[in-house]
Parts: structure tokens; C-alpha cells; sequence
């Protein structure tokens, strides 16, 4: 089946498209559980300390000691992903379903609904920044890391440089403005072929024509 004949057939019933949103939506989980979140940041900072203060008296750290920090540091990145991943999906579906709403003529007629919350205008860094910084970091942590570590690289190389958009809060993604563009870039690159796809949740590659 070609990609037209595809589409068409979402056309004919737009019930599989539903479906088939609601089966990524699955994909993603029941969501962040702020409780057990905290509790896995909160162990991470101890267990980070620990193998600080070993390090400053001389003491061999032991393997399972550094395998429970890596542990939580994936987990949380993981989650922290997925919860970006859906920030992103709800800010593309809402702006399908305004469309919708327009095409049938319905538009926002009820005054009961809270006014859409305009997007700021401020000036924020272009995608194509964003999108050479990732690449350098990515490069200069061997091609593959987790994403909090490309971030906190894009972020101390955007030091000073920050825009006033930049800087604004994402209630929907707990993340600054820039770092929610960052993660829409990547998921550009991966169409474009620049990062892998289908790498593990948490982590963000390269392919290996640009390493």
C-alpha cells in the first residue's frame, strides 16, 4: 500500500486514525508520577554524593554504587522524555482540533472555555543554532548520550547568549522555552536523517554518516 492510499483510508474512516493516536498515547504510559519522581531524583543526589565523598578520601568506588546512579540517571531521563514527547504531541493535537473546529465553522463559541493563552512573542535562538549545537555536543560526547547531558552542554555553549524567549517557562513541559524547541529540532534531525531512529528512550545519537 502506497503512502496516498494510506492516507485515504483514514479519510474513508477517521476512526483509525483515533485509534491508532490512542495507541501512541498507550506507548507513553500513565503519565509522570511526581511522587516517584522526586523519590528517584531525591536518591540520585544521594547516591552522587556518596560517590563524591568517597573520591575525595581515596576509596574505590564500588561497581553497584555507580550502577545505581547510572540506573536512576536513565530512568529519570527516560521519564523526563516521554513526558516531553506528550507536552509535544498535546501542543500539536490542540492546534489540529482548533483547525477542526474552524473548518466546521464552531470556533471558541462558548464563553465558558478559558482563553487560549497566547504564544510570547519575545525572540528566542533559531532552530538552525539549536540544531548545530546539538550536533556538537552530540559529537563531542562520542555521538551518543543521554539527553539531559546535551542539553546541559547546548546550555553552558548558550551561556550569556540566551534570548529573552528563551528563558520563558513551559508549564506544559516543565522546561524552558529553549530546551522544548530543542527537543521539537530533534525530532526534525531524526526525519532529516542527522539522528538515529529508534534509539533507547533517554538517549540521542547520531547516525553514523554524521559522527
Amino acid at each position: 500500500m502506497n503512502q496516498g492510499s494510506g492516507i485515504e483510508s483514514y479519510v474513508r474512516n477517521p476512526r483509525l486514525l483515533v485509534d491508532l493516536i490512542l495507541e501512541v498515547v498507550d506507548l507513553f504510559g500513565n503519565g509522570q508520577d511526581e511522587l516517584a519522581t522526586t523519590v528517584m531524583e531525591t536518591q540520585l543526589r544521594e547516591v552522587a554524593k556518596a560517590i563524591d565523598n568517597l573520591d575525595k578520601v581515596g576509596i574505590a568506588i564500588p561497581d553497584a554504587l555507580r550502577a545505581e546512579k547510572t540506573r536512576l540517571a536513565a530512568a529519570l531521563a527516560i521519564q523526563a522524555e516521554a513526558m516531553q514527547a506528550l507536552s509535544l504531541l498535546t501542543d500539536e493535537l490542540d492546534e489540529i482540533v482548533r483547525n477542526l473546529k474552524s473548518r466546521l465553522g464552531n470556533e471558541e463559541q462558548t464563553t465558558e472555555k478559558k482563553p487560549r493563552k497566547k504564544r510570547s512573542r519575545s525572540t528566542k535562538t533559531d532552530n538552525a543554532t539549536l540544531r548545530q549545537l546539538m550536533i556538537e555536543a552530540l559529537q563531542h560526547l562520542g555521538g551518543s548520550s543521554q539527553k539531559n547531558e546535551v542539553l546541559k552542554y547546548m546550555e553552558q555553549k548558550l551561556q550569556g547568549k540566551l534570548l529573552p524567549g528563551d528563558l520563558e517557562w513551559r508549564d506544559s513541559c516543565k522546561s524552558a522555552v529553549w530546551e522544548n524547541n530543542a527537543c521539537w529540532e530533534r525530532y526534525k534531525m531524526i526525519e532529516d536523517g542527522i539522528l538515529k531512529n529508534g534509539s533507547p528512550r533517554g538517549i540521542w545519537e547520531l547516525s553514523e554518516e554524521h559522527q
